[in-house]
């Protein structure tokens, strides 16, 4: 071990370990030496950030000890150790409050040789960090307002010290104006308060420096300020100010031959084409030569030669929406803040949930566990009926407002403009569009994994496929369904359906505002544990989807004319030869057969023959839609081969007459054997 590293301290903001986003805005600063971080990283919320009044905002970086890389899945703890050791750097890997043996979930805490005091040159430092050292890290996080959760109890941090402080001195200027330090006298001042004419004495503001050994001065011929520490024998030269037009080209973006402004407004993200006239105006450029420097500022710096796609994420996490853009891709990332953690009172969603769906409260908060902390995971579609005034709209408009911007009304059938498709929640309201073309849509939108976005004035673009959708209606048939397709079990089940009762007792016309002050603590405790306990791996839709009692008689009730006249042709083929009748020749169908004379002995079906024919075949009924001639028991005829299917259902015994209204007792097509 290199001296006695572990009796250095370093400088990080603290605040007493909780998971509460929203209470985690003050922190408080101190030094802590190296052996006692990890204990410090199991009791407090950290971070290596030291803002301004200990308020946590980006603008109110002043300095960094450190950067904190964050691992959520695809490297193992010990593959990361190996690379650390290989690097000689030395580190502190603290499991993630949803760390377990299975998913490595872990940050790396690497301090640096020298405090930066610059956010630029931070920024550098984490880009360097995520895009070269640890690419499988979480790409998002360099933002200059970031802090860690400290890790569960139960979990032990490892850390190794035979190797080196990271080297930030590479990355350029470590200091800007918003540099305090002390000067002789132990006033604390800034570049600001000085005269450019004086060198001034100070203390090193780069090491623990007890006596003076640094002064401050400003270059004319660089025009810049430096300070000069005789103790490092290095100088440290002032960070200069940002290119005046990266400051007026903030959200404006090249691509093709147009201008666009991104942004966020209203929390929802936006992409609008501006002029090249609205363009200048907005830049503040009026000059010819203004004009020309802007533009080709623009240009060179912030062209995207290919939108490929904008991911819209939900980041329950995030105190904040934000953007940002990878022009080598043309990825554009947004991430979405969620509901506000107001009130502690988990006990009471815990009723809410079970007094509304009973038996199917569990299945309820795994949907909306992965609904809160996972993007492009597949989930069932909802589908609640139920009458006016039972409750389910109050539970969708709950949901909705969980990502409010990622919520949107859609009429459950594609257009020409398709702005849903970016969309995380889509929410059909009572519907009654009860058609195969609304059943193909949601086939489409659950299991495509990229989706065209097309709007008015904006360049058509790809996102990945986020849709979850839950249906809305007050009828028992809710929507069309393929009636063959009812799945066996809840591994492979694409709908939840459930039918919401009347209430009982009062109605508390203030429900919704009580569980919406309460959802956002629920959601990052209740849900979070819940979440974490989840493995994904053996169902389609993510986790067990239960087939309830109201989903079986969706699909066993629900039929077009054409397969209700086929299921009724089934039928009194079943009673006739029950009945032993020889108009339908029972030799050939004990022999798999169907006489196509049969169309003609039942009356109804004549007219419509072809079209029952063809769905006898669609649902795999008949193997064939053209009869072959077949001869049987010296009989010679136009026969349609049966499947086994068709012929178990013609001959099982089944007393009932052929009324229409009987049809639900016989089993065709609605559930496996």
């Amino acid at each position: 071990m290199k001296g006695n590293i572990l009796n250095d301290t370093i400088e990080l903001s603290l605040i007493e370990k909780n998971y509460n986003g929203s209470q985690n805005i003050w922190f408080e600063s101190k030094k802590i030496q190296i052996k006692d971080l990890e204990k410090i990283f199991k009791t407090k919320n950290y971070s290596t950030i030291k803002w301004r009044d200990g308020n946590r905002k980006e603008n109110n970086f002043l300095s960094s000890a450190g950067y904190i890389v964050d691992i959520d899945e695809g490297l193992s703890i010990h593959d990361a150790e190996t690379r650390l050791k290989k690097h000689k750097l030395n580190y502190i890997i603290a499991p993630s409050k949803s760390h377990t043996p299975e998913k490595h979930r872990y940050h790396i805490v690497l301090l640096f040789n020298r405090t930066v005091r610059s956010i630029n040159t931070y920024k550098k430092i984490a880009k360097h960090l995520t895009s070269e050292l640890f690419p499988e890290s979480d790409q998002n996080v360099s933002d200059g307002a970031r802090y860690i959760y400290g890790s569960p109890d139960t979990v032990n941090a490892t850390s190794w010290f035979e190797g080196n402080y990271f080297e930030v001195d590479k990355f350029g200027e470590l200091w800007d104006s918003s540099l305090e330090f002390m000067d002789s006298d132990d006033n604390t001042l800034t570049v600001g308060d000085l005269d450019e004419s004086e060198k001034t004495k100070i203390h090193c503001p780069f090491h623990n420096d007890e006596n003076p050994s640094a002064f401050v001065e400003y270059s004319a011929r660089s025009d810049n300020w430096y300070i000069y520490c005789s103790s490092c024998g290095k100088t440290f030269w002032k960070e200069k100010n940002a290119n005046p037009n990266e400051v007026k080209c903030k959200d404006l973006w090249s691509h093709t031959d147009n201008v666009y402004q991104f942004g966020i407004a209203g929390e929802e993200f936006f992409i609008e084409r501006v002029g090249l006239k609205k363009f200048y105006a907005m830049t503040g450029s009026s000059k010819p030569t203004e004009k020309e420097n802007i533009y080709r500022y623009l240009i060179k710096h912030k062209h995207i030669p290919h939108i490929t796609r904008v991911d819209h994420l939900a980041d329950i996490d995030a105190d904040k929406s934000y953007y940002n853009v990878n022009l080598s891709e043309g990825v554009i990332k947004v991430h979405y803040s969620g509901i506000e953690d107001k009130i502690k009172d988990n006990q009471f969603v815990e009723n809410y949930l079970e007094d509304t769906f009973k038996q199917y409260k569990d299945f309820i908060k795994e949907y909306l566990a992965v609904f809160c902390y996972t993007n492009y995971l597949k989930l069932p579609t909802l589908v609640l009926s139920g009458d006016r005034g039972t409750g389910k709209s109050t539970f969708v408009e709950i949901v909705g407002d969980i990502f409010k911007p990622l919520t949107t009304e859609w009429c459950g059938n594609e257009s020409n403009f398709t702005p849903e498709v970016e969309k995380k929640l889509l929410i059909v309201e009572e519907n009654d569009i009860v058609h195969k073309s609304q059943y193909k849509t949601l086939k489409k939108y659950s299991g495509q994994k990229y989706s065209k976005v097309n709007k008015k004035f904006t360049p058509v673009y790809s996102v990945r496929n986020n849709m979850n959708i839950i249906l809305l209606s007050n009828d028992a048939i809710a929507l069309y369904v393929k009636k063959e397709e009812l799945p066996a079990d809840g591994k492979n089940n694409q709908f939840l359906v459930f039918e919401f009762q009347q209430f009982k007792g009062p109605i508390d016309a203030s429900i919704q505002d009580k569980i919406l002050d309460r959802l956002g603590h629920y959601i990052r405790t209740e849900l979070k544990s819940v979440y974490d306990h989840l493995n994904f791996s053996s169902y389609r839709y993510s986790i067990n989807v239960p087939i309830t009692d109201a989903e079986k008689a969706l699909f066993r009730n629900n039929a077009t004319d054409i397969e209700l006249d086929t299921d009724k042709f089934i039928q009194q083929l079943n009673d006739l030869y029950n009945s032993k009748s020889a108009t339908i020749e029972p030799g050939f169908i004990d022999e798999g057969f169907l006489v196509a004379s049969v169309f003609d002995t039942i009356y109804f079906v004549e007219k419509i023959r072809n079209k029952v024919i063809r769905n006898l075949y669609s649902r795999r009924f008949l193997k064939d839609i053209e009869p072959i001639k077949k001869q049987i028991n010296k009989k010679r005829l136009y026969c349609y081969t049966m499947t086994d299917r068709l012929k178990n259902e013609i001959t099982k015994s089944f007393s009932c007459k052929s009324a229409p209204e009987n049809r639900n007792q016989l089993n065709l097509g609605y559930e496996k054997q």
